[in-house]
């Protein structure tokens, strides 16, 4: 046993010198940065880099993911990003150097815009859009951007924490670094960190949450709120129809607090037109732009794989209504009549 506890500490102790010589040559850099490629929030990663907290295998697993990537280069390069225009005028889509099949979209904007009001007013926000919009890229985006100045932390729902109470807790008091074994415990002890530290708390998948895992996501922020810790929850559009249509109290008294709520409508037709220009995709005929804009319907998700599709199967040809048709046959299962 005494064994396996040096062999931890050892592990925690070598990160924490890798981390140092990493950011040592990266003046540019801070823990914060890499943090945002984690879960964890920044006072999390600050922490365990003074030796204030020894740091979970969670923590551990996660800081190291991070750290790996950016040495590799596949995040944190030298800042560089390209613009190009789009052909609705003067409207201009950015894209972030070396992080293929992103770029600032109005979604990204609208998504940033409730990250940063929810944290500077300790408010909740809502934010509703279909599958595949760009939701939880947008706030990676912001995470590295504007967020990087504020503690934060991405929650994920997953089968297992959407339906039972106590496990969100307890996973979520894991990625605040707190100890906890039972629901209760676990509780009161983010609440209590989270007084300490607050953060930013983003909940990512909420239109798979139960009412009892709403009431809990309520009720923090009840308890936190006034000293500072806003909440921002991503979701599907029926979780807007849950909440403004349901009898029940608690979603109800969820539903009281929010401070801001923005519905998404995916990629617009001109965004769409400058994303497929800048992915080197240049012939396409008018018909089977408009045919293709309708099957992505605003997902960022559709449009990318089916360009991917396109550049494997159709490269250096001419996209036509036809070409657009079998791509969403072979891709999506959709049986699409054309134009009209």
């Amino acid at each position: 046993m005494a064994a396996s506890v040096q062999s931890i500490d050892g592990i925690r102790t070598d990160l924490r010198e890798e981390i140092r010589d990493f950011l040592a040559v990266r003046p540019d850099l801070t823990i914060q940065d890499l943090v945002k490629y984690t879960t964890l929030c920044s006072s999390a990663g600050r922490n365990f880099l003074n030796g204030h907290m020894p740091g979970s295998m969670d923590t551990l697993v996660q800081l190291r993911r991070a750290l790996e990537l950016a040495r590799e280069g596949d995040v944190l390069p030298t800042p560089q990003q390209r613009a190009v225009l789009t052909e609705e005028h003067r409207k201009r889509v950015q894209r972030v150097a070396r992080r293929r099949e992103f770029y600032e979209t109005e979604t990204v904007k609208v998504v940033a815009k409730v990250c940063d009001y929810c944290a500077a007013n300790a408010t909740i926000g809502i934010v509703t859009g279909d599958f595949g919009v760009g939701k939880t890229d947008a706030v990676s985006a912001w995470r590295r951007a504007e967020g990087r100045r504020v503690d934060c932390i991405m929650f994920e729902f997953n089968t297992f924490t959407c339906g039972n109470a106590a496990d969100f807790c307890r996973e979520l008091a894991k990625q605040l670094s707190v100890d906890a074994a039972g629901g209760a415990a676990a509780f009161r002890a983010v609440v209590e960190r989270l007084r300490e530290e607050p953060a930013l708390l983003i909940f990512d998948q909420c239109e798979t949450t139960g009412v009892r895992v709403a009431q809990a996501i309520r009720q923090i922020w009840d308890a936190t709120h006034e000293y500072g810790v806003g909440v921002v929850m991503l979701a599907a559009p029926v979780l807007m129809a849950r909440m403004m249509g349901s009898r029940i109290a608690d979603l109800g008294a969820l539903t009281s607090r929010v401070g801001i709520w923005a519905q998404l409508t995916g990629l617009g037709r001109g965004e769409m037109a400058a994303i497929v220009k800048q992915e080197g995709i240049a012939d396409v005929d008018e018909r089977a732009f408009e045919v293709w804009s309708r099957a992505c319907g605003g997902s960022m998700r559709r449009l990318m794989r089916s360009i991917d599709l396109l550049r494997a199967g159709h490269a250096g040809r001419r996209i036509t209504e036809k070409t657009i048709v079998g791509v969403a046959s072979h891709l999506w299962g959709m049986q699409l009549r054309g134009a009209e």
